[in-house]
Parts: structure tokens; sequence; C-alpha cells
């Protein structure tokens, strides 16, 4: 065994493992930096949820009070209605009463009709009691007259008052909407607001839980350089080429995206679901869990003229192996399935030259490049 190799790759791991965990320890303080935020503006938005619960309840009472009042000033509307129809029929049958007294008056020549009356008394007595009747058609006839002119000016007013009446009936419509447009809009913006705040809390979570994926990644491959070189030195010999894991058209190669301008740190190979998915060199199985965003995958350290590789299979419908077993050129690992961040049944094939690094994936290698 290299002792010199065996001091260089605890050196080395040593290294990688004291990075990763202050950078852990850093992106984790932030995390929780933004969670705690986070938290804070969640309880604020709820405090004002419970605000505008207490606004709901008034507007909603005062609702209630104008629906109240805009039944009374329906009903009210009716009455306006009864007594102004009241009224018009007594104006209409006084015009006919003193019509008909002007055309009397009129056709025995007014007034002097009255002296006539007077004169043509038999006695004294009848003079005075054609005299107390002739005063009681006058009486009457300026009561008719004085009811006449008030009935006119009660109408009138009425009529006023049912037209204002209306305006109001109308203007507390308009006010009634206008509150509940403005509660609907008030709760359901808040509402929203917290939805947004939960669903940035879940998204700063999934990401602390995928920095802790990728140090558990880190921390299972440098452990296995550290403790178990003898299997991977044990591999030396192995020859410096890969075969394609699995059978399939690449739907996707490595590098740059056009469409959308990522890194892909891979190769993508498209089949049915279930095909099988083989390890493309000899190595040791450091990781086979089921990830986020990888979905089911595979992770195998390879030792190649004591060079270190580290492959990639992820999105499997199912895998074969564990952690720490020893797997061979062309070993069938696992299927090929659509699990994690998926479309479509694929492969997604990573190789990077030395070991797995997290986005934005350094080392990562173009597989085409070394698949013979």
């Amino acid at each position: 065994m290299n002792r010199k190799y065996i001091h260089t790759a605890m050196t080395v791991g040593l290294v990688l493992s004291l990075t990763i965990g202050f950078h852990a320890n850093d992106v984790k303080a932030a995390s929780e930096k933004r969670l705690s935020e986070n938290q804070h503006q969640q309880d604020v938005v709820i405090k004002r949820l419970k605000v505008s619960g207490h606004q709901v309840k008034k507007i909603k009472a005062a609702v209630d009070t104008k629906q109240e009042k805009l039944a009374e000033s329906r009903e009210k509307s009716k009455w306006m209605k009864k007594e102004i129809n009241r009224l018009n029929k007594q104006i209409d049958h006084r015009n006919q009463v003193l019509k008909k007294r002007i055309r009397s008056m009129y056709l025995n020549e007014g007034s002097a009709n009255y002296l006539d009356v007077l004169l043509g008394s038999e006695s004294f007595g009848n003079f005075i009691d054609r005299l107390f009747a002739l005063k009681t058609i006058s009486e009457n006839d300026q009561n008719m007259l004085n009811d006449q002119k008030k009935d006119k000016a009660d109408r009138a007013a009425n009529q006023q008052a049912l037209i204002e009446e209306q305006s109001q009936l109308k203007n507390g419509l308009v006010e009634l909407k206008d509150l509940e447009t403005e509660l609907t809009k008030k709760v359901g913006d808040q509402r929203r607001q917290l939805e947004l705040l939960k669903k940035e809390a879940s998204k700063i979570k999934e990401k602390e839980m995928k920095k802790d994926e990728q140090k558990e990644i880190a921390e299972a491959q440098t452990h296995l350089i550290n403790n178990q070189s003898t299997e991977l030195e044990h591999l030396s010999d192995s020859k410096a080429d890969f075969i394609k894991p699995a059978e399939g058209y690449i739907s996707s190669g490595f590098g740059k995206r056009s469409f959308d301008n990522s890194f892909h740190p891979g190769i993508d190979i498209a089949n049915s679901k279930g095909t099988p998915v083989k390890a493309a060199a000899d190595g040791v199985v450091f990781r086979a869990y089921h990830s986020s965003s990888y979905g089911n995958t595979v992770m195998i350290s390879h030792k190649i003229n004591g060079h270190l590789f580290t492959t990639v299979y992820a999105h499997l419908n199912s895998y074969h192996v564990s952690a720490g077993e020893h797997v061979i050129k062309g070993q069938n690992i696992g299927g090929m399935g659509n699990t994690g961040e998926s479309f479509g049944s694929h492969l997604h094939f990573e190789l990077y030259d030395g070991q797995w690094n997290p986005p934005p994936h350094q080392g990562a290698i173009d597989p085409m490049r070394y698949i013979q």
C-alpha cells in the first residue's frame, strides 16, 4: 500500500471535510436567518389578518345595520307612495267640488246671488237663518281651499321625501357593495401574502435539506476515500475507459443548455422505464438513496491508474446496490425511471474527475469523452 497516497488522501479528505463543514455551517446560518425573517413576516401578516378579522366583524355589523335601514327605507317608500296616492285622490275630489262651486257662482253672477238669497227672506228669523247658512257655505269653501292648499304642499313634500329616500336607498346599495369589495380584497391580499411567505419558507427549508444532502454525500465519499482506500487501490489496474451505462438515445448533452442557459453537469439517456442501468466502470458505491431532486440515485467512486473518478446515476426507477458495495463494470445496478425532478423516463449520468461536487458542479466532465 502506498503510504504517501494514504497520507495525501487523508489530508485532502480532512481539508474537504473542514471546508464543507464551515461552508455548510455558513449556509445553514444564512438559511436560519432567512427562515427567522420569513417567520417574522408571517407573524406580522397573521396579526394584520387578526386586525382585519375584527374589521370584518365591524363591517359585517355595519352591513347588517345598512340592510335593516334599507329594508325600513323600502317599507317607508311603499307607505309614501300610498300616502301620495291618497292625497292625489283628495285633491282630485276637491278640485271637482271647487269646479262646481265656481261654475255655480259664475252662472249666478258671483256674489250677487248671496244678496238675492238674503233679500228673499220671508221674515227676520228666516233672514238670520239664511245669513248663517251663507256664512257656513263661505267658511266651508274657505276651509276646502285651505285643505286643498295644505294637501298640495304635503304632496309636494312627500314626493320630495320619496325622491330623497330613493336616492339614499341607491347610495346605501352602492356603499354596501363597496364595503363588500373592500373587505374581500383586503382579506384576499393578506391571505395571498401569507401563502407566498409560506411557499418561500418551504423553498428555504427545501434548499436547506438539499444542503444537508450535499454535505452527507461529500462526507460519505470522503469516508470511503479515508477508510476504504484498500478497495479503491485494488482498482488501480482498471483501464481508463467507461462504458455507456444504459441503452437509449442522448436526449440532453453535457454543458450549457441553449433553452435556459443553465449548466447540465451530465448527459441524459432516454429509454423506456425499467431499462437496465449498469456501472460504467469498476468501483465502490458510496451512496445509494432517494433524493428529492435526483430521485433514486446511485453514486460510485472509481480508482483508475491511481486517479479518482466519480459517477452518478439519477432518476432511477429502482436500484439494486447499497453503500459500501463493490461493483464491476457492466453490473446491473438499477432500472431507468422518472423519479425526482424529472420529465420522462431517462437516466441522468454524471462523471467527475475527482470527487462529486454540488452546484456549480466543479470537476464535472463530459462522459462522452470517456465512454468507449
